[in-house]
């Protein structure tokens, strides 16, 4: 079975080693640190110990930085996609990928992903062209659904529930507990066919 689905897309991932990493990790720090609202590009170089030169190199406008920012969210997600993918087959794999891709990401500080995650999207709200790639990546994800070998109805709705809990997480709207996270996890794996 082809395993291809989740990163049939771009160019390589702007995360990853190098500069262009060096610059996003640390965009990623001031945002966290300091806010979106203060990420500059003059903030990242210093954050990153280049001169502002070696960032206009690789974003040359905010803008383009968030954008790459955005990127690494959405190559991380198809990443956790893939890892899911990797012992699974037969209808409904996708689904149950994007499942545990949502419900145990591979990030070792979920909670950071989750404050960057929100300031990104704020930022990105502010310059609605900078959610184009994350609406890109969503379409993609939900044909992938749609194709999983599951009722599309029973796909999209464990999509929708699986997008829920991540704008909970995003935005402190009542996230559920770890141990309420898991159980949510265990349903949502079984109705999508995951075996007992």
């Amino acid at each position: 079975m082809e395993r291809g689905p989740a990163t049939d897309r771009r160019a390589p991932a702007p995360g990853g080693t190098g500069t262009k990493a060096r610059i996003i990790d640390a965009a990623e720090e001031v945002v966290l640190r300091d806010g979106v609202a203060r990420l500059t590009l003059d903030a990242a170089a210093a954050e990153a110990g280049l001169s502002k030169g070696g960032v206009l190199y690789h974003f040359p406008t905010r803008d383009a930085l968030v954008a790459g920012m955005v990127d690494k969210i959405i190559d991380e997600f198809d990443r956790d996609i893939e890892a899911g993918l990797e012992d699974d087959e037969g209808a409904g794999s996708f689904t149950r990928a994007y499942i545990r891709a949502t419900m145990a990401p591979s990030s070792p500080r979920p909670d950071r992903e989750d404050r960057l995650g929100a300031a990104l999207i704020a930022a990105a709200a502010a310059e609605p062209a900078l959610l184009v790639p994350l609406q890109l990546a969503a379409d993609r994800w939900q044909s992938h659904l749609e194709h999983d070998g599951l009722d599309p109805t029973l796909a999209t709705v464990l999509r929708l529930a699986c997008d829920g809990l991540w704008m909970c997480d995003l935005f402190g709207l009542a996230p559920p507990s770890a141990a309420l996270r898991a159980e949510l996890g265990i349903e949502l794996g079984r109705l999508a066919g995951r075996p007992s």
